[in-house]
């Protein structure tokens, strides 16, 4: 019975959406007395209305571009100093260790902030001589270095040599003698 149930539902549902089930017939009625509903007439598709035409927007300039920006990278460098501007804060030297550049010349950059030594005492950039050993370090960013750090030593600056000026006047010194005096 169940599946005598299963069987005819599916029929009995596609009779419902089809249109109804068929009525049992009437005494006195007749199929011509009905009369049969007309389906309804195709409807004609309503004009599609046309799109109104564009309005001319302004040209948009081409977007920038933009150039990425460098993120800062630190190096070191030791070598000899060669030359030092205080007033360009600059300072030049012969790279002898580092991950790069050794044996060029390399010209830094000092920020106004950086720590200098020159012989373990804190010092100023004009005060670096020319032929110290020197290690650096700060950071670089596209082309342009920045020192942060300089530790300069070994040679100091040169402090003038008194000078010797001779005399034509015999001076009062005392002769070597050969034998020593006890």
């Amino acid at each position: 019975m169940r599946r005598l149930a299963l069987a005819v539902l599916p029929l009995v549902a596609g009779a419902v959406v089809a249109g109804g089930l068929a009525a049992p017939a009437v005494a006195g009625t007749t199929a011509a007395a009905k009369k049969p509903v007309a389906a309804p007439a195709a409807k004609k598709p309503a004009p599609v209305a046309k799109k109104p035409a564009p309005v001319a927007k302004k040209p948009t300039p081409a977007p920038v571009a933009k150039k990425p920006i460098a993120k800062p990278v630190p190096f070191s460098f030791t070598g000899t100093v060669t030359a030092v501007d205080a007033t360009a804060r600059t300072l030049t030297l012969t790279v002898k260790g580092g991950k790069t550049g050794r044996g060029t010349s390399v010209t830094v950059g000092v920020a106004a902030t950086a720590k200098i030594t020159v012989n373990d005492a804190r010092a100023t950039l004009a005060a670096v001589p020319t032929g110290a050993h020197v290690a650096l370090s700060g950071t670089q960013t596209g082309t342009t270095r920045s020192a942060v750090r300089i530790n300069a030593s070994g040679r100091t600056a040169p402090t003038p040599a008194p000078t010797d000026t001779p005399t034509d006047a015999p001076t009062d010194e005392a002769a070597p003698t050969a034998s020593p005096t006890a």
